[in-house]
Parts: C-alpha cells; sequence; structure tokens
C-alpha cells in the first residue's frame, strides 16, 4: 500500500462511532475548552503515530527480520525497546482490548440490525439469533492474512463513516434554522466532565493497529505522512459537526446527536451507515489478535486449515461473550479508559524514548554486529540485554524539547486514563446487565416501549421538533 491509501486506511480504522458522540463531549466541557481539547487530543495522536512509525522504522533498519512479514509488530517493538516483559505486557493489553473492541462493534451491529428490523419492518428479529448471524458473515473475511489482503473492507468503512458525517452535518444545518436555539453553556459537572475527556481521547485512538498496517506498507518509511493525512481527515470530520450541533441543539444535545436530528431519513441512514462501519472495522481490530494467536500456536503463514480454526475459535469466543453480555457497553467504558490510552499514547511514548537512543548508539557502531543479528528467539528470552538501554538512560539522552513533548504526552494520557477509569468505575456499579441469550428462559428481556431511535425535541423550550407529538424532551432521560 502506498502512503495514501494507508493514510485513508488510518482513518477508516479510527473514524465512526465515536464522532456522533464528540458533540456532547465538547459541551460537557463547556465547549470551547471541549474544542481545545479536541485539538491537543489530535496533535498528541498526530504525535504518537509519527513517533510509534519511527519506532518500527528503528526495528527494520537494525534487525533483518522485521523486513518481511510480522505477526505481531507492536509486541516486538515492546520487546526491543524493553525486553520481554513489556513483550508479555503489549500482548495481554494489545490483543485482551482489541478482542473486547471487536466484540463491543459486533454488539453494536447486533442492536442496530434489530432496530432497523423493528423500524422498517416492524418485526422484532431477535438481537441474540441477529448476533449468531452476524459472526457468521463476518468471519469468512477474517481469514484473509493481514490488511493488505482487505484494504477494500477499510476503504469502504471510510466511505460509510464520511457519508454519515455528511448526513449528520446537513441535518444539523437544516435544525439550526429549525430549532432557533442559542449556545449556552452548561454547568460545570466534575464526574460528567472527567468521562468525556475520556470520549474524546477515545475517538481519536486506534494506534494499536498502526505497526501491523505499515508493515504492509510498500515504503513504510513514509507512514508519518500517513498518520498526519488520516488525523487531520478525521479532524475534518469531528471538528464541524461537534461545533456545528452545539449551535443547533444546546441544551437538548443528547449522548448521541443522531437522536436529535428531526429529519427521519437522516436519522436512520446515519444509523445504518455507522452499522456498516462498525461491520468493516471488526474485520481490522480482530486481526492482529487473529495474527498473535497463530504466532504463538506457531501456525504456518500460508492459508490452511490451522487459520480457518484460530480464526474460527476466536469468532466462536466472541460470539459467547456478544451473547453473554448484550449490554456490553458499561465494561467497554471501564476498557476503554485504560487499553486505549495505554496503547495509541503511553505505550509508543515509553517505546520511542528507549529505542531512539538505542538508534544513535546502534548507528554509531557502539553495539557490535553480531548482537545486533542475533535470532529473535534468544532476544525474547532475555539474552540481549546489552542491546537495550534503561528508560533513565532514555530519559537522559532525548533532546529536550522533544522529551518536553514526550512528557507532556505521557502525562496528559495517564491523567485522563486515571480520571476517566474512576468514572467509569462509578458508572458500572449503577449499571444494570441484561440476562445473556442462552440464560433468558429464567428471566426474559423486557418488552420496549416507544419508538426504536427516540427523536428530542429541540428549541429554547424544548417543544420543537418537525414531529410533533412524537419528539421526547431531552431533559425527561436525564
Amino acid at each position: 500500500m502506498n502512503w495514501i491509501l494507508t493514510g485513508i486506511f488510518l482513518a477508516g480504522e479510527m473514524a465512526g462511532a465515536g464522532a456522533i458522540a464528540l458533540p456532547i463531549a465538547v459541551r460537557s466541557l463547556e465547549f470551547y475548552f471541549g474544542l481545545i481539547f479536541m485539538a491537543i487530543s489530535a496533535i498528541m495522536a498526530t504525535y504518537c503515530g509519527v513517533i510509534l512509525g519511527r519506532s518500527w522504522l528503528i526495528l527494520q533498519k537494525h534487525w533483518p527480520e522485521y523486513r518481511f512479514h510480522c505477526r505481531d509488530p507492536y509486541a516486538q517493538i515492546g520487546l526491543r525497546s524493553h525486553g520481554r516483559w513489556m513483550k508479555i505486557a503489549v500482548d495481554v493489553v494489545l490483543n485482551f482490548g482489541m478482542f473486547c473492541c471487536g466484540v463491543l462493534l459486533m454488539v453494536i451491529v447486533s442492536k442496530n440490525i434489530n432496530d432497523a428490523f423493528k423500524q422498517f419492518f416492524k418485526h422484532n428479529f431477535d438481537y441474540c439469533y441477529v448476533a449468531v448471524i452476524v459472526t457468521a458473515i463476518i468471519t469468512p473475511f477474517c481469514y484473509l492474512k493481514s490488511p493488505q489482503d482487505f484494504w477494500w473492507a477499510i476503504i469502504l468503512g471510510m466511505v460509510c463513516t464520511l457519508l454519515a458525517v455528511l448526513f449528520s452535518l446537513g441535518g444539523v444545518v437544516n435544525d439550526i434554522g429549525l430549532c432557533q436555539d442559542s449556545l449556552t453553556l452548561p454547568a460545570f459537572d466534575v464526574t460528567d466532565a472527567c468521562t468525556h475527556l475520556g470520549s474524546i481521547l477515545f475517538a481519536y485512538g486506534g494506534h494499536a493497529c498502526f505497526p501491523t498496517i505499515q508493515n504492509d506498507m510498500k515504503e513504510p518509511f513514509k507512514f508519518k505522512y500517513s498518520s498526519i493525512l488520516a488525523y487531520t481527515f478525521i479532524s475534518i470530520l469531528y471538528f464541524p459537526l461537534s461545533i456545528m450541533a452545539n449551535l443547533a441543539y444546546n441544551e437538548n444535545l443528547g449522548p448521541s446527536v443522531i437522536n436529535n436530528l428531526q429529519i427521519e431519513w437522516i436519522q436512520q441512514s446515519v444509523n445504518l451507515l455507522i452499522t456498516a462501519h462498525c461491520m468493516f472495522a471488526v474485520i481490522l481490530i480482530m486481526n492482529p489478535v487473529m495474527q498473535t494467536a497463530e504466532e504463538l500456536l506457531k501456525a504456518p503463514q500460508e492459508f490452511g486449515l490451522h487459520r480457518v480454526a484460530i480464526r474460527s475459535s476466536l469468532m466462536l469466543l466472541a460470539l459467547v461473550v456478544v451473547e453473554t453480555f448484550p449490554e456490553f457497553g458499561p465494561l467497554m467504558g471501564l476498557l476503554g479508559g485504560t487499553i486505549v490510552s495505554t496503547t495509541s499514547f503511553l505505550f509508543p511514548v515509553l517505546f520511542y524514548l528507549t529505542l531512539n537512543v538505542l538508534d544513535k548508539q546502534m548507528s554509531n557502531d557502539n553495539v557490535d554486529k553480531s548482537q545486533r543479528e542475533k535470532p529473535l528467539k534468544a532476544v525474547a528470552n532475555g539474552e540481549s540485554d546489552s542491546e537495550r538501554i534503561s528508560l533513565i538512560q532514555g530519559i537522559k539522552e532525548t533532546p529536550r524539547l522533544e522529551l518536553i513533548c514526550l512528557g507532556a504526552t505521557f502525562a496528559i494520557a495517564f491523567i485522563v486514563m486515571v480520571v476517566t477509569t474512576i468514572a467509569a468505575t462509578k458508572d458500572l456499579a449503577t449499571a444494570s446487565f441484561k440476562m445473556p441469550c442462552y440464560l433468558r428462559w429464567i428471566k426474559d428481556w423486557p418488552e420496549t416501549e416507544g419508538p426504536v431511535t427516540p427523536i428530542f425535541c429541540c428549541g429554547p423550550y424544548s417543544n420543537i421538533s418537525l414531529h410533533k407529538g412524537h419528539c421526547i424532551s431531552r431533559r425527561h432521560v436525564e
């Protein structure tokens, strides 16, 4: 893949359902600070994408085995930067997090398809059966080896996201004239603000897939351009929607801007487009997990029964989780606060601090060539400590300006991770979960009443809508 296609690839992987939740996140942070924090998050995410790409280039420069297909590039960066313990930590955090993200997307897809049947056909196509069908549809595409083999899926996902945001923007612009509201700043709520700090950072996360995608590029050294292109593109989508939605709906803004869209066909189109994006995203997000499993089980690189068995088993496990936790959202708030911050911001900084200094030392032949070409197995067993440096040494030898950038990125991400995790833990304590699909014979789910996708009224008095008598006041659901 060239760097432009890779940039579109990255944007397609990151942009999606997070966009529709950003307007309320910006409002919860008193709008102006919310926009500033969005800009800071975009800069931090771009910077971390660039340094993560540089870290992979350092591995390819000094260790020839990384110039070919690698199943776990992110973990290998951890191995070469801090040793075997870091590789294990990365493997656990990365694969657990990616698996949970894949499960969450499958829950969203299953729920949205179920809701679409209720909306358009007035028929309840049970969520539990939809989940099985969705898994059966996605699984064959998961047999494709790596991102370079299913680039078309990510491009389609990107198109779906682009159309969803453009439709949303069109609906919001139409509603500005209808609602005739004016922007007011909400009362500041600490818990709400902490939760939405994580929402904004989460919307710019997704770095866990970056090394896997970079490894499939024709010219990996151009990955920095791909990162810049990707984040420029998604910022162009995120900022106008966040600003215009706040101007249009003000106090009536819901957790998802979809519920505020007054034109029903736009509302349903955005729902379906986001659903399609999530289906395509599952293929990419689950791929690193599947490749890691194949590496652990020493499966051959070529397509065969090993790949089919391993990847089918992982999708079956994902289905079991989807059927067990139909309301997976409360858990994901907790997981997202820690895993996205760690893989997208904290790990890249820790890796680059040591690898950048190590690169300079090895380039100056301070490390013997025989050490540099030691087998990967020897490094994994901790037999090659001479070609690693400590974190303290990395901090001391990093130029001051670069150290300030790295330190600020790490500090902001760490603080957001802590406060978001605390807020998510509190939310989890009061969350209610549905009975697993396979235990519904004990206690079935209650029937839902009202519209599948409710429309919030708008205007200064929450009494304006294109659907009089069919909209609900946002204040009544708080």
